[in-house]
């Protein structure tokens, strides 16, 4: 059976995070994982950037990184022009954003949620979404971090503390 939903959110899949100082060769994995679902699933997307600004807590911890108006800050060039792009200034998407009303806007209930890091700004991401009465999916493949048994802690407790469906890529996207 094939898992409904309603909407995409992709986080994080930028420059910066998947070919600059802070990217990883695999997450060029979950760039093309996450390509192929908004294409074979044609459901609305939206593009979140981490896009930061010289005042944001996040630079205490990470230093500068995706700084606002970098090409570092920008949608990777597989995934332009899928949706609308919304610019974040720390973990969670919804913070300070219009994702909400966004994905209101569009009736959507059951949001799937794609990108890097999973133990930072995806898991922020849903447990946001959930404390707004969303249904959280994660698809394994369109998501990773840096330790792979990082990530496995963290989507289970993702799938403990907001119920988040944690699914494959083959249970979203009809072969």
């Amino acid at each position: 059976m094939v898992v409904e939903f309603d909407a995409i959110v992709s986080i994080d899949l930028i420059n910066e995070f998947v070919t600059g100082k802070l990217g990883r060769p695999k997450f060029k994995k979950v760039v093309k994982a996450t390509r192929e679902l908004i294409e074979r699933s044609g459901k609305f997307t939206v593009l979140v950037q981490d896009s930061h600004t010289e005042t944001d807590p996040e630079l205490r911890v990470w230093g500068q990184h995706a700084m606002d108006g970098t090409k570092e800050s920008e949608t990777v060039p597989a995934l332009r022009g899928t949706g609308p792009i919304i610019k974040k200034h720390t973990y969670d998407a919804f913070y300070d954003t219009p994702l909400e009303a966004v994905l209101m806007g569009q009736g959507a209930k059951k949001v799937v949620f794609c990108g890097v890091v999973t133990d930072i700004c995806i898991i922020h991401s849903v447990a946001s979404a959930f404390y707004r009465g969303l249904i959280p999916i994660v698809v394994e493949e369109c998501t990773d971090t840096y330790s792979s048994a990082q990530k496995k802690r963290t989507l289970d407790y993702m799938k403990m503390n907001y119920g988040a469906k944690i699914i494959s890529l083959t249970e979203i996207v009809a072969k």
